[in-house]
């Protein structure tokens, strides 16, 4: 006769539990005119969340990101405290530098080691990651055509000099420039992992082309 009384209890106790879960929206802005990368950067955000609160040993979170419209979708994020509420925003909230460098000395690895090159986020349009015949995997970089512009003359006026990749200003890749005439293809390569390329991709294209407004 006690039984249903405590199956009562250990269902309201149950339903405290979730009700004091905190949730956070975001609209999201995509800065894309393709319906296709607009559904990748959708994508992305929410492996983007995902890990960022993992990796800042926030448990018990739930994230969905879906669709609103053409250019616009929601990115909703369930967590158990106020504490990690106040994580996811700032996450979201903090800037996303990236920049291209030339190195002034030496084989140099801090941005102070690097002068600025002119080219910015709002001159990368897009990265992809690619793999070769080889195996070898890699990230292509898609400029817009004044981004691309730039690039060329960086590559005329430095030959033989270094250029650094910078992201939250700290040097993801560095190559030396070699030859005057910039290929078709801007590739970063020698990266050790698909994995950790599509992580690569995943947190540039959003930094750079998804913009978060809260909603609570």
């Amino acid at each position: 006769m006690k039984l249903p009384k405590i199956i009562a209890v250990g269902f309201l106790l149950l339903l405290a539990a979730c009700s004091s879960k905190s949730e956070i929206v975001y609209e999201m802005g995509l800065k894309t005119r393709s319906p296709a990368r607009a559904m990748k950067l959708i994508q992305a955000s929410e492996r983007m969340m995902i890990r960022r609160l993992a990796a800042t040993d926030v448990k018990n979170s739930l994230v969905t990101a879906v669709p609103t419209g053409f250019g616009s979708g929601k990115l909703t994020v369930k967590v158990a405290d106020k504490k990690a509420a106040e994580t996811v925003r700032r996450i979201l909230e903090e800037p996303f530098p990236f920049d291209i460098r030339l190195e002034k000395t030496g084989t140099g690895k801090e941005l102070s080691e690097y002068a600025p090159a002119g080219i910015e986020g709002i001159d990368l349009e897009w990265i992809e990651v690619v793999e070769s015949s080889t195996g070898q995997i890699g990230v292509e970089l898609f400029f817009t055509p004044e981004g691309r512009a730039k690039l060329e003359k960086i590559f005329k006026d430095n030959e033989g000099k270094n250029m650094g990749i910078f992201v939250r200003d700290i040097l993801v890749s560095q190559l030396k420039i070699q030859g005057k005439v910039l290929g078709e293809k801007v590739i970063i390569g020698g990266i050790p992992s698909k994995k950790v390329a599509e992580v690569f991709a995943d947190d540039v294209n959003v930094g750079l082309k998804v913009s978060f407004t809260p909603v609570n």
